[in-house]
This record gives C-alpha cells, structure tokens and sequence, in this order.
C-alpha cells in the first residue's frame, strides 16, 4: 500500500540539509521517493495525508528509556541518583507483577509514539522482561533493549540476582527476541558499575560479541556513583568499563556527565557512543554533560528521556530544547545551535544504533518513520526556520501523524493501537496495587 505525505515543509536531515515544500511517497516499509510534486495517480496513491502548515521530520529516536518505571512518574522527586534508586525505584520496580510492568511499558509506549518518538533504547528491569518485549511487540515501536542485570550483592538492594541466573536467562532472552521481528533487537543491559560484578560484565561483554547485539549501560552519572566504583576497583567509571574490555561500537553509555579527557579519548577511540540525557541529569543534579565539546571531539552523541521518574515526561522535544540550552552557559551563545540538537535526536541516534544507512533522515530507499508535527499553535506558527521553530518552540503536543516502519501509528493526533483511556485506567489501577507494596 502507498501512502503520500503532501504538501508539507521536509526537514530532511540529508546530507545536504535540505528543508523545502513538497512530498513524500510510502511504499510499504520504505521512503520510495521525495519530490517537490508527486502525482497520486501516477503513484497509484492508496492513501493521501496532508502535511499543509505542518512539517515532516525524520522519526525521533530516544536512546534510552525506562519503559518499566514510567508508572512511578512523580514517586520519586527531588533526590540525588543513588538515594533515589535505593529509596524508589528499586522497591518499586521489585514490587511489580506481569500486570503491572505490562501497563508500566503500554503507557510509556502510548505517550513516547504521540509525542513523536519511533525508537528506543531501552532497559527493563531484572525480571518480567518477556511481559516488556511483548508489549513492545504489540505497539509497533522500533526497540532495542532487554533484562537488566545486578548481580553485586551488597549495591543491588532487592533486585539482586545471582551471576549465573541473570546471564542464563538474558541468553534465553536473546535467543528467543533478538530480531524476532524486523523491529525488534536485543540488547544487553547491566545497570552499572555499581551494581555489577567483574564476571557479570565480562560475560556481558563476551555475550555481546556471541551474538552481535548491543550493550546498554549507564556510567559517570553523577559524582558519587563515580566515586563508589573507584573506591572497589581503583578505576573510573569509563576506564573500568575499558579495562574490561566493555567499550566498542556496539556498547551505548548513557550520561557521561563526569568523564575524563583520557576516557573521552578511550571513547572515542573505541567509536563508543554516548546518550546525553538533558532532563535527567538536571532533576537528580547530576551535573551538565559538556557535550558541545564532547562532539567537537568527535564523539558520537544521542539523546533520551532516560526514565519517567528522573524526567517526568518522556516528550523528546523537551530534551532537544535543554540539550541545546544548557551548552550556551558552558561554551557561549552559539554552543549547540538548534540544527546540532535536531540531528542528535534523529541522525545522532540512528548512528548510536549503527543505523544511519536506515533511520535518521529523510531520503529514498530508508526506512519510513516518519513524524508530522503541527505548525499552527501560537508559539510555533510565525517561526520560519524550521530547526529554531521544532527545537525551540515546539513540543510533543504539535505531533500530528506517526509513521513507524511505513505503518501509520498516530493520526491527527489519536493512537490508533490503543485506547488512551483504557491505557491510563489500567495504569492508575496497577500504580495503586504496587504502592500498596511499598
């Protein structure tokens, strides 16, 4: 089935640039052609939607997520990370049952595709990850991700588990997930330093390169955890993960905050890609990540909205505005102008992933995730430049259509998979049973 996109500003993220009136042709999974004017007829067009006044943007991709804790959002307020995470979330996230990390991962899923997100990275939590990689299944979002692992007895609180259970179940997961469908990929995920034992992320690291699937992991969040790691193995965050042999291109390292130039340089020179989390790493005040210099430097940068609870919204828009607002103090005015911020949320992230060839831009012949985004409110309808009007001025509310791998999964703002109504219900109804726990 072909569905033409028409009449709408295309913000490509090509390589060139280009942002210009005109059209966008689906066939199937894949962008068949962009053009000034394509004629439906001669397209044999099934399905036609308007773009006017609005524009078409790359699907925005968040490279890391917490689908599990979404139902904590509010739970969790106004504490540094690793009082945060022992207080809340971990009992939290130990009280949940397959009920309620199914409706945990369904709203997350919900709000993350109406305010124009197309894939995640993500990281569930030690148990019930099958419950997550179904939910995922039915929402149709791109995803990587998987279990997460805490295998350290004395820094895992209630979500230790022993080394050996954890890897031979994430291999199960592996087996059973990884690219089960065409939007679906496994991703190794131990927590952090602090919650890992050298074996665990070892084996971690030999898993990955068994199966040729990602690793996700947090590291130099905040001052503290940094310091917890250093006391137990005489290393920094990044240089322990070096030392074991964890960083590669394949390895994601979320935050980044408090690196070394001497880890900066491992990073990079083990093309290593880093996820700036703006929102989260404010709220828990963790610090500001330089990440003007960071890509100066050449490292590869992505964003995300890291976990509901640290964030409170999982709105990407919001993270390209204090991406791009947070730098100018640091560096100057000019630091990461709105364009740089765009492309860490569409092409930063598709080359975080390894799928630059695929995802990121607007071209013929990548995949169609495709967002529409809204131009008539009042703070966006007289702004000309495209990059000032989507970083600056707009936010998830102006999402109109979503596209995820050429199936339209939001339209005139409205889930066409769930019932937003039922989704909240269940949340409120699940949220109440695991605080009753707590």
């Amino acid at each position: 089935m072909k569905t033409l996109i028409q009449g709408g500003t295309l913000v490509t993220m090509d390589s060139e640039r280009r942002t210009f009136r005109g059209d966008l042709l689906i066939d199937g999974r894949y962008i068949k052609k962009i053009a000034k004017k394509i004629d439906p007829i001669k397209e044999n067009v099934k399905k036609i939607i308007s773009a006017e006044n609005k524009f078409v943007i790359p699907g925005l991709i968040q490279a890391h997520t917490h689908l599990v804790q979404t139902l904590f959002r509010g739970y969790a307020d106004d504490l540094p990370l690793l009082e945060w995470l022992k207080k809340k979330i971990w009992p939290m996230e130990f009280h949940h049952n397959k009920k309620s990390i199914r409706a945990s991962a369904k709203i997350s899923l919900l709000e993350m595709q109406l305010l124009g997100t197309t894939s995640i990275l993500d990281m569930a939590t030690v148990h019930l990850t099958n419950e997550v990689l179904e939910e995922v299944e039915h929402s149709n979002m791109r995803y990587w991700g998987g279990k997460c692992l805490m295998d350290y007895p004395n820094s895992s609180g209630p979500l230790y588990e022993p080394t050996g259970e954890a890897l031979k179940e994430t291999e199960e997961l592996i087996t059973e997930w990884h690219q089960k469908t065409d939007l679906i990929n496994y991703a190794i995920c131990p927590r952090f330093a602090v919650a890992c034992t050298d074996e665990l992320l070892r084996a971690s690291s030999d898993l990955q390169k068994q199966y040729n699937v990602f690793l996700h992991t947090h590291a130099s969040e905040s001052l503290e955890e940094i310091e917890v790691v250093r006391k137990r193995t005489g290393f920094g965050n990044i240089d322990y993960l070096d030392h074991l042999g964890l960083l590669n291109s394949k390895s994601v390292i979320i935050h980044g905050v408090h690196m070394t130039d001497d880890e900066l340089m491992k990073m990079i020179a083990n093309q290593t890609p880093l996820v700036h989390c703006p929102s989260s790493n404010l709220k828990l005040a963790s610090g500001v990540a330089p990440i003007e210099m960071y890509l100066e430097k050449g490292l590869k940068v992505g964003l995300g909205a890291d976990g509901a609870p640290c964030n409170n919204t999982m709105d990407p828009f919001m993270e390209m505005r204090l991406a791009a607002l947070i730098q100018k103090p640091l560096f100057g005015p000019e630091a990461l102008p709105a364009e740089k911020a765009f492309e860490m949320a569409t092409l930063g992230g598709a080359k975080v992933l390894c799928e630059e060839d695929r995802l990121g831009s607007l071209e013929e012949g990548k995949l169609a995730d495709i967002v529409t985004v809204d131009r008539e409110h009042p703070s966006v309808a007289t702004v000309e430049n495209p990059y000032s009007a989507l970083v600056y001025s707009c936010s998830g509310r102006d999402v109109n259509d979503v596209f995820i791998n050429g199936k339209l999964i939001v339209r005139n703002k409205k889930h066409k998979l769930y019932d937003r109504d039922e989704v909240i219900a269940e949340s409120k109804k699940q949220l109440k049973r695991v605080l009753s726990k707590i």
